[in-house]
């Protein structure tokens, strides 16, 4: 922790630096040996704690499995804090963090809240007994935690942050900058599922356009729900190789610049970053039994990410479009590919290709309802048919949201729609704003879809599996966590 900080420092120092210096080109009179001592000055005469702003909320979210086994599967009580405090009038400091406790574990068996035995009923009892037993609870996280300078024509952020890049809300395009926590899949509100880094972001103001350049030391990568939980999908492999953080190396670099061209919002985009999925190199042998597993050797690998953004007003519509270029991303093949007849997977079960992700959204009203309609493509170039990844992956979501200002509530729904593996998740929502300070929400998680099959649910007397079999599904893992949830939320 030492080290990091020691490092965040001179990360520190050296964006000052530049920073002093475009500022002293772009305002000479600006006398930076004042910066600071606006600050002391009103702390001696008002008070170190006179200038804080405190917000946040105390939230409790409980759901209820609706089948088998039906349960009390969260009861989790929330405490957020944001703090905000004006150090002079050229930086301000930011504070965001929150705790939070699951009282379901304590009151109910944590097999029947995640449902164990049904979810691994193809496994023998001993192997389901002796799965991990981990759980999202306690916890409590800084989400933010930043300086913010400014200048006449130059912001810094330095600090731990989230960075938005997209214009197509819930979708994952240009915006690849912050990874994701699967704590819960995708359940959770977008900025609770993104997870902050230590970041130094630059923004540079210019009439014809605007440039923001960002220095990412700090490496995390897609955090799957904990081993054993009801959301269990995606683990980590043992003997993952990471990168290590804080290298200059290893460092994440984006590069990103706005204009306005004939009444268009439009971003252009350059990251150089790593995949938050790890590759899953292995060595399979064709025809191996059951008995035979695989050996893995996963790490993560560097991709580059070039892309563009667009938003339009016509008339009373609002069109938005996204469009990347990813290099060098590996996708799976199957386990019957063997070009060279050498009985083993080729090129260890993963091939390196170049694709293209695009999506376009629109948004508008009708009949007093907020409606956000998208489409996204993901379309693999020099496409190999023994790949399990689609050439082309095609999704589709909806959102609808309305106030009814005479009930105090407000309604909506999000649906997702993946194509090719015919799986979908549906979320309508209530809530009723009973104070200006206290509301309440009830909703459903509704999941259809397939499982996951590898070849293992077709194991023979003889203990060999299909290969033939491969069946990769992401939503469909989840059809038997139907829920229905409830949420309470005092806000200060």
């Amino acid at each position: 922790m030492i080290k990091r900080l020691r490092q965040l420092a001179i990360a520190v120092a050296c964006c000052s630096v530049i920073s002093t210096t475009i500022a002293q080109e772009t305002n000479p009179d600006l006398d930076f040996d004042s910066l600071f001592a606006e600050a002391v000055e009103k702390q001696e005469k008002d008070g170190i704690w006179s200038g804080w702003r405190l917000s946040g909320y105390l939230k409790n979210e409980t759901a209820y499995r609706i089948r088998e086994p039906r349960s009390i599967t969260k009861i989790r009580n929330i405490a957020y804090l944001n703090a905000q405090y004006p150090v002079n009038s050229r930086v301000d400091f930011n504070f965001t963090g929150w705790a939070y406790y699951d009282l379901a574990y304590d009151l109910y068996n944590y097999d029947t809240i995640a449902a164990r035995l049904e979810r691994n009923s193809e496994e023998p009892l001993a192997f389901v007994q002796n799965l991990s037993k981990e759980k999202d609870s306690p916890v409590a996280a800084i989400r933010e935690l930043y300086f913010d300078v400014g200048f006449n024509k130059l912001d810094l952020r330095i600090g731990k942050q989230y960075v938005i890049w997209g214009v197509l809300e819930g979708v994952r395009i240009v915006d690849e900058i912050n990874p994701m926590d699967f704590r819960e899949l995708i359940l959770p509100d977008l900025i609770d599922y993104r997870i902050p880094l230590w970041t130094v972001k630059l923004d540079y103001y210019t009439d014809a356009g605007d440039v923001e350049l960002l220095w990412i030391p700090d490496l995390r990568f897609n955090k799957p729900a904990p081993p054993g939980s009801e959301w269990e999908l995606l683990q980590e492999v043992p003997g993952t190789r990471k990168p290590k953080s804080w290298r200059l190396e290893n460092s994440e670099f984006g590069i990103k610049y706005d204009t306005y061209l004939a009444d268009t919002e439009l971003s252009f985009s350059y990251f150089y970053t790593w995949d938050d999925f790890p590759v899953i190199f292995r060595t399979v042998k064709i025809g191996a039994s059951a008995s035979e597993w695989p050996v893995f050797f996963p790490t993560y690998t560097r991709i580059s990410i070039y892309g563009m953004t667009a938003v339009k007003q016509v008339g009373d519509y609002v069109l938005k479009s996204e469009l990347a270029y990813v290099k060098d991303k590996f996708f799976g093949r199957s386990n019957i590919a063997d070009a060279n007849n050498d009985t083993y997977v080729d090129t260890n079960g993963e091939a390196q290709k170049d694709h293209v992700r695009f999506g376009v959204g629109v948004d508008f009203v009708t009949l007093g309802w907020d409606v956000s309609v998208g489409g996204v493509e993901w379309v693999v170039l020099d496409y190999e048919k023994n790949l399990i990844q689609p050439r082309v992956d095609t999704s589709y979501n909806v959102f609808v949201r309305r106030e009814f200002p005479q009930y105090a509530m407000t309604a909506q729904a999000l649906w997702i729609y993946l194509q090719k593996q015919d799986e979908s998740y549906l979320k309508p929502k209530l809530t009723f704003q009973l104070t200006d300070r206290f509301q309440i929400a009830v909703g459903l998680d509704l999941f259809n879809g397939l499982q996951s099959d590898f070849g293992l649910s077709s194991v023979t007397a003889q203990g060999q599996f299909n290969a033939n079999i491969q069946r990769a599904q992401f939503l469909g893992n989840f059809h038997d966590n139907d829920r229905i949830f409830f949420e309470f939320k005092y806000s200060y």
